[in-house]
């Protein structure tokens, strides 16, 4: 009698922070609905951030079976105190990570009589101890890039940049200089020196997140196989080239976008916020004109002083357009942040401020006309997806590279003169209120707004039944089932 094979089970594991959970749980869902067990571990942490309650995860998970959607959470301590800074403490945050291997053995382990067999370990990227966790169970360890293929790239060849005197960066110099990089593989643009990410802004080599750093470069390159958030179209079917050492690279994103262009009723939605979300602010888009309105918002992770909010507030009043801003409690330096005064009662209507919102469903809302953000890629790629222009404030890791390549390679963006001076330059009222008029009543937006245009439908083919992402996804399945069922012959 042949026995039925089992589907294959994927382990999916994101590093703790919302910039990788919410396209791993994207990524997650697109897997379990090509027929594929998902095992999702989180840590403690993040699975209270998310789900709030302990049977929360389990109701969702049973909502999702009933859909046909076979996705387990999983989560295990991050050793950290309760009143840790996470994120906001990096380098201890990375080292804590680095030293989950074990327990996460010990985890799949004890709850192996659950699932089926584990086919192999995606992880995202600076998940180190997804490596161990790999070789100690003798599977496959698949590295998922949250970032543009370019920003990967950058990343996956500190060493060579180490060697040929790219990093450490000495900003000033770097901005003099003009130093194009030509040697990374994968036909990318040519690369500023500040294009490069933020940590490897030091003046020893010796410092201790540049050390950091370099060590997850290494350890990602010891992949199986490469997946990356981004489409072909966006930078070219040879970028992704440049992440293989020999195993397949393929881009497979926007990986939120299937799930988003076929959402219904009936769809079970993995809340993976961190913050409770102000659907309110989706009734007043409803009041405002197509176009618009000017999204603000600077993400998870970033702070501001209270000085430089106060620009921006003041700046966004004087521009006399439509906005909604995402304030979160924590963004100025962990201090209560203070509007200047009366600022909310002259802006009335005119604007809205949050601390957080539905993001995919302010930008896919017809009022919004322009994104002022941090240009994280997940943010970034959100917005070219669902065509909106943006306005570029990077503040750190890859951000820097992404706001050039929306502004020069893609013509889907513009930035503020004095940052591109100097980064951490104050931006003043008045220069907020230039650009964002030039945003949203000017010519340059509106030549923008056609050019992201285009690449929100590149990117909506790329993800449909033949387009160049779901062929990608098509192939990593395929790759992974043919392996799952050499494991019942």
């Amino acid at each position: 009698m042949t026995s039925i094979p089992r589907p294959p089970h994927a382990v999916v594991v994101p590093f703790p922070s919302q910039g990788h959970v919410n396209p791993l749980m994207h990524f997650a869902k697109l897997l379990a609905a090509r027929g594929f067990f998902v095992t999702f571990i989180n840590t403690d942490w993040m699975e209270q951030r998310i789900f709030k309650t302990p049977n929360d995860s389990a109701a969702v998970s049973n909502q999702l079976q009933e859909q046909g959607l076979q996705i387990r959470f999983l989560a295990l301590p991050d050793g950290l105190p309760p009143d840790h800074g996470r994120v906001q403490a990096i380098y201890e945050y990375f080292q804590a990570t680095q030293k989950l291997g074990p327990a996460m053995v010990r985890l799949l382990q004890s709850t192996a009589n659950e699932a089926p067999p584990i086919t192999c370990i995606v992880s995202s990227c600076f998940m180190s101890c997804t490596h161990q966790l790999a070789t100690s169970l003798v599977l496959p360890r698949v590295v998922f890039w949250t970032f543009c293929t370019s920003a990967a790239i950058v990343f996956a060849n500190c060493r060579m940049l180490l060697e040929k005197g790219y990093i450490p960066i000495n900003v000033k110099e770097a901005r003099r200089a003009e130093n194009l990089i030509t040697c990374l593989p994968g036909m990318i643009p040519p690369l500023r020196q500040t294009d490069l990410p933020t940590a490897f802004r030091v003046e020893d080599t010796a410092d201790s997140t540049f050390q950091l750093m370099m060590y997850e470069s290494e350890i990602q390159n010891k992949a199986d196989y490469v997946l990356i958030n981004a489409f072909e179209e966006l930078e070219g079917p040879e970028a992704a080239e440049g992440l293989s050492k020999g195993y397949p690279a393929l881009p497979i994103g926007p990986v939120f976008l299937p799930d988003f262009l076929q959402a219904t009723k009936s769809s079970v939605s993995v809340a993976t916020s961190l913050w409770e979300e102000d659907l309110d602010c989706l009734q007043w888009l409803q009041t405002k004109a197509p176009s618009s309105v000017l999204y603000v918002s600077f993400g998870s992770i970033v702070v501001m002083s209270m000085e430089q909010l106060h620009e921006l507030a003041l700046g966004l009043e004087a521009s006399e357009q439509p906005f909604l801003w995402v304030l979160r409690p924590d963004i100025s330096e962990g201090k209560a942040t203070v509007l200047p005064e009366g600022f909310r009662e002259r802006i009335g209507e005119r604007g809205r401020i949050v601390q957080w919102a539905p993001q995919l469903k302010v930008l896919s809302h017809p009022s919004v006309g322009g994104f002022l953000t941090h240009n994280g890629w997940n943010s970034t790629l959100e917005s070219i997806s669902l065509g909106v222009p943006m306005i570029g404030w990077p503040l750190w890791a890859e951000q820097f590279l992404n706001g050039r390549f929306c502004k020069e390679i893609w013509r889907i963006g513009m930035d503020f003169e004095s940052r591109v001076e100097d980064e951490n330059a104050l931006v003043s009222r008045e220069e907020v209120e230039k650009v964002v008029r030039a945003m949203m009543e000017g010519p340059q937006g509106k030549e923008l707004r056609k050019n992201v245009a285009r690449l929100k439908e590149a990117a909506t083919k790329a993800v449909m039944p033949g387009g160049s992402s779901y062929r990608n996804l098509d192939k990593f399945t395929s790759d992974m089932t043919a392996r799952a069922n050499s494991q019942f012959e």
